[in-house]
């Protein structure tokens, strides 16, 4: 079992890795056959997440959904409740929550965290950049 931060091939992979590091990774890779696997995989997976073909919305769909809206809000109205903000809110709570539960299972979560990762880092060090430069000249 390798002990290797998985991170380390990623950033391998993005050419977002020090001259050292990368020396000591490829090194790496000739004696450890489950990171060169892993490695293949971030390289397929890269590869199929370029290469995916986007999928046609049948015009249909606009009209099922509209129908679908129309018969949930018609419900309503013949219950007469009223259909607050706070329903439209849970309504869109419950929406994203499905979303977010889908999003987890698609290939390439990984590389997306890693990339809102990496942006988040690199945002943070700008802000610390500018926050010493600030002090060393005195704003």
């Amino acid at each position: 079992m390798c002990n290797l931060d998985k991170d380390l091939l990623q950033r391998y992979m993005d050419k977002d890795i020090d001259p050292l590091e990368k020396i000591l990774l490829e090194n790496h890779l000739l004696s450890c056959p489950q990171c060169r696997r892993d490695l293949n995989q971030l390289k397929i997976m890269e590869w199929d997440l370029n290469n995916i073909a986007i999928p046609k919305v049948p015009k249909e769909l606009t009209a099922v959904r509209n129908a679908a809206l129309d018969k949930y809000f018609k419900t309503i109205d013949e219950n007469e409740t009223s259909f607050e903000r706070k329903d439209i809110m849970n309504l869109q709570y419950r929406n994203l929550k499905n979303t977010v539960s889908f999003i987890n299972y698609l290939p390439g979560k990984k590389i997306v965290e890693n990339a809102v990762r990496k942006a988040a880092a690199k945002s943070t060090r700008e802000t610390k950049n500018k926050s010493l430069l600030s002090k060393i000249i005195g704003l």
